[in-house]
């Protein structure tokens, strides 16, 4: 740090964030730093002399009787401009303090301060690229900064002088070489940020002797990467005798004083143990264990398979997210490794495109695509590139939906590693794999294990599996096998590859790879073998519409057509269809043959190639897989194995014209039972299942059937759980007369949850969750509480609105307190403990739709059986799923909170009794109406300590 400059790090609190409304600074701090600490800091309240927004008051904790004792702006300005001029200034979002605080001189009759400004923010972006949240509070609980009120101008103040410290030392630390790459890649920052690298930079150039990197760091063609540990072979030789503890005494003499002793935890140890230790006296049998939330089932699990597991014999544990995979990783079996006398390896495996291509990033780095977002993510890798040793671009918590260069750096697959790539060593999916082939515990997600099983076929053993979120993980099975492609989507596919490779089109692949003879033969075969395909697809469109669409009769759903194909059906037309069939698969291996050829020879002419070049063959393989993977869709739907037939549903899809562009193939998978026996048990030993809420009811089916077990061969337990929800909730059934006479879908219905939901949050301003059936539902009533104005005074989160379940998920935590709007993933997939949920509102009962086509045909598969498809299948998911989203509110024993159903049919309907019943709920349940159950909620938080 030039110790001749004195940072100004300033706060403002305000009335609000738009300068064109007369908005004011209500509050104004500063820490001055200098010669690397904190030399000075001074606050000062602001009299803003209008109205201050109850809102902000509530934030900021500044009343308006406080304020008005304070100076004005223009009582105070001579002071701040004096104490900020020759300084270098510094904000957490710098663009929103600066420019305010400038417009607030510019006000009183002074200038614009003439000094540079750096921005927190961005700069703890890219030197801390694997964080999840850059608020100050969160960046202050990250590096142990005492921050004890937020949103205050001198708390943050102070908070965020501390963190440019750190900050400003982080940059000091960067590699040389990375450094100057983050220069040369010219992200675009806040006001003068840019010069906090440009100044440590000059003076490395100032520096006589060259770097010489930290232990943990090397460099490797060009890019300063993180060493990790060399793999080695396991030796098979025979292990310790460790006995595993049984007993509670035993098993707390090995774990974690901090860890409360659980009966339910140690049974559950026990039945996972003894099921596969046991082999001498009993076969293995899958084993189905309900646990409830609270009892800590992920212990519950790794320990007993720790001491069951052995390089050879490793568990694939499976869960359903992301985060539970990290949590696994890095909280579960490390608290084991510091307890138990021996140590567990463990590996996350993910899919290729999780992983980063070196060979890629290193050739795109420098070759400018005109966008600023593209140019602040390659200087965010470029240090991340010191910190990672998995390459999981899942760290950086980027959207890759919206970040079109992730895409051109994603892994594409092992298949396509050449041995003289320049970092064939260093390839970090190469080195996941190879990792796995020798860890204990083999952490993957459920699509994952779906899609890649054929993977732990390759062990001298067959695994252990555990699947965890069990309820999840028969809906991702069907859901990857829900299929759907647009046949001319395949042919608009093709037409982009080969305009890739077409000759005398500047900027293409082809221009690329002008004076190589090779190159351009390969070029010319891959662009006659593409052209063969799509005259292949033309023709076999034209005959399966005309056998699927323009011979039958339709059935008209919303704005288009639909039609089920009856398999037998199905079965004659593949079978009609099967040379063309087959001619396509041939061209498929060839050009996929044709491409890997054509990346070899790239490779191996490196050097003869530019860094856009390489962006334009990059371009060409993009495309290739995107059309790749709508080939193979096309044609898994189309599979004449018989099986595979028999087990899926096809349905077909055409607009109101049947326009055969519109024609649209969908795919769902029906019978689980056979694809999970044959495809992923098989290649295990018997699973064990687990999860908070697997059954629906005791006796029902469901459950085994989709998951393809018999239940008379498996262990089945259903854990109590240690929570006592009779004391920290409340069910409210809210009876609504009016609402009975209304289909739940309709205006006039969720014009009713809105305003329930406007009065039971005025009563009670708590984090409140509100679960749909449907994104439309959201839409509605989202529009219904801004037509009232609602949503301008309150923060309401609509999924399909405002955004993502995920990017809604970390708003509603960042934002207390607020509403959510959600659907989907929001009855089962978050997880929001203590007072970031403590009301929930069921708006509508989770029912499937029975119109939906992959629907119809399960609904006609239990009619066929002489079943009430209803019962059988939609009651079942539906209190699974009400279970499921109940189980949001109570997340730790701590916990506590209210839940009201608006949904009439719960009271009204035969079945809400079953589903009641069902419920496995020990919380109170009270029915009223509306005001009668929001009296009682207020009594209930207020007895609250």
């Amino acid at each position: 740090m030039n110790s001749k400059i004195t940072y100004a790090v300033v706060d403002i609190e305000t009335t609000g964030t738009d300068m064109t409304v007369n908005n004011r600074i209500i509050q104004f701090s500063c820490a001055l730093v200098a010669n690397g600490k904190i030399v000075k800091t001074y606050v000062t309240d602001v009299n803003p002399q209008r109205d201050i927004p109850e809102q902000i008051v509530q934030l900021t904790g500044l009343t308006p009787q406080r304020l008005e004792k304070a100076p004005t702006f223009d009582q105070v300005s001579a002071k701040l401009y004096q104490l900020l001029s020759g300084t270098i200034f510094v904000a957490h979002n710098v663009n929103f303090d600066f420019p305010f605080l400038n417009g607030e001189f510019q006000r009183v009759g002074y200038p614009e301060l003439d000094i540079e400004a750096i921005d927190t923010v961005t700069l703890s972006q890219i030197l801390l690229p694997t964080l999840s949240s850059y608020r100050l509070q969160d960046l202050s609980a990250y590096f142990n900064i005492t921050h004890r009120h937020p949103h205050t101008a001198d708390s943050d103040a102070l908070a965020t002088a501390k963190l440019l410290l750190i900050l400003l030392r982080q940059v000091h630390s960067l590699p040389r070489r990375t450094l100057e790459q983050i220069i040369a890649v010219n992200p675009s920052l806040p006001q003068d940020t840019m010069k906090v690298f440009l100044e440590v930079n000059d003076r490395n150039r100032s520096q006589p002797l060259a770097e010489k990197l930290p232990e943990p760091l090397k460099l490797s063609t060009g890019l300063v990467l993180r060493k990790r540990q060399t793999i080695h072979q396991k030796v098979i030789a025979p292990s310790p005798d460790f006995k595993f503890p049984k007993t509670k005494l035993a098993k707390a003499k090995i774990l974690p004083a901090h860890l409360e002793s659980r009966i339910e935890q140690n049974k559950m140890m026990n039945m996972i143990y003894n099921n596969y230790a046991s082999h001498g006296h009993h076969p293995a049998k899958p084993l189905v264990i309900e646990a409830p939330t609270g009892i800590g089932k992920s212990l519950g699990y790794c320990l007993p398979f720790g001491y069951l597991t052995s390089s050879r014999k490793p568990v694939v544990i499976s869960t359903a997210t992301t985060y539970l995979q990290f949590q696994l990783q890095n909280q579960t079996i490390p608290m084991l490794n510091e307890s138990l006398p021996f140590h567990i390896n463990s590996v996350i495996l993910k899919g290729a495109s999780h992983y980063i291509d070196l060979n890629k990033f290193r050739h795109l780095l420098f070759v400018n695509d005109h966008s600023v977002q593209t140019a602040f993510i390659k200087a965010q890798i470029l240090v991340w590139l010191t910190m990672t040793t998995t390459g999981d671009l899942d760290e950086l918590h980027l959207n890759v939906e919206q970040t079109p260069f992730v895409w051109k750096i994603q892994h594409a697959g092992i298949r396509w590693l050449d041995a003289n790539s320049p970092f064939y060593e260093d390839d970090f999916l190469r080195y996941n794999l190879k990792k796995a082939q020798n860890a204990d515990f083999i952490i993957v997600n459920h699509s994952y294990l779906l899609k890649n099983w054929q993977f732990f076929k390759t062990f001298k053993e067959k695994p252990y599996l555990l699947i965890d979120e069990t309820q999840q993980f028969t809906e991702i099975a069907i859901r990857n096998h829900q299929k759907q492609l647009n046949p001319l989507a395949v042919m608009s596919a093709i037409n982009r590859v080969r305009g890739d490779i077409q000759e005398r089109h500047h900027g293409s692949a082809r221009d690329a790879f002008a004076g190589n003879i090779r190159l351009n033969q390969l070029a010319d075969s891959l662009d006659a073998s593409l052209d063969h395909i799509h005259q292949l697809l033309k023709a076999l469109t034209q005959t399966l519409f005309t056998q699927m669409v323009s011979q039958q009769t339709l059935h008209k759903d919303a704005h288009f057509f639909v039609r089920l194909v009856p398999i037998n059906e199905l079965k004659t037309i593949i079978r009609e269809n099967q040379p063309a069939l087959s001619a396509l698969k041939n061209q498929q291996d060839k050009i996929e043959t044709l491409l890997i050829r054509i990346d070899s020879e790239v490779s191996r002419n490196q050097q003869a190639f530019t860094n856009r070049e390489y962006s334009e063959i990059y371009d060409l393989y993009e495309d290739f897989n995107e059309f790749m993977d709508k080939l193979t869709f096309f044609l898994s739907i189309l599979n004449s194995d018989k099986t595979v037939i028999d087990q899926n549903v096809v349905w077909v899809t055409v607009n109101h014209l049947k326009d055969i562009n519109s024609f649209t193939i969908n795919q769902g998978i029906l019978k689980t039972k056979d694809y999970l026996n044959q495809r992923i048990y098989h290649s295990f030993e018997p699973p064990t299942f687990t999860g908070a809420t697997i059954f629906s009811s005791r006796r029902s089916q469901f459950i085994f059937n989709l998951l393809g077990l018999d239940r008379k061969m498996a262990t089945v337990r259903r854990l109590q759980s240690d929570f006592e929800p009779q004391n920290q909730a409340r069910l409210y059934l809210v009876e609504n007369p009016e609402a009975e006479q209304f289909v739940t879908s309709s205006d006039d219905y969720l014009k009713q949850v809105a305003e329930a939901i406007e009065t039971i949050y005025k009563h009670a301003s708590k984090q409140t969750l509100v679960l749909f059936n449907s994104l439309s539902a959201i839409e509605k009533t989202h529009r219904f509480l801004a037509e009232d104005g609602f949503t301008t005074e309150h923060q309401v989160l609509a999924q399909g609105v405002n955004g993502t379940a995920a990017k809604l998920s970390k708003q509603f935590i960042h934002n207390e307190p607020a509403i959510l709007l959600g659907a989907n993933t929001f009855w089962e997939g978050v997880d929001f403990p203590a007072r970031l949920l403590e009301n929930l509102i069921i708006a509508q009962l989770p029912f499937d739709t029975p119109e939906d086509p992959y629907n119809h045909a399960l609904y006609s598969i239990e009619r066929s059986r002489g079943k009430n498809p209803f019962y059988s299948l939609t009651l079942p998911k539906a209190i699974l799923r009400l279970r499921q989203g109940m189980g949001r509110l109570l997340r730790t024993k701590a916990d506590y909170g209210t839940i009201f159903v608006l949904d009439p049919r719960l009271i009204t309907r035969r079945y809400g009794q079953t589903i009641l019943t069902n419920l496995r709920n020990q919380i109170p349940i009270k029915h009223g109406n509306l005001a009668e159950c929001i009296d009682d909620m207020v009594k209930f938080f207020e007895s609250r300590p």
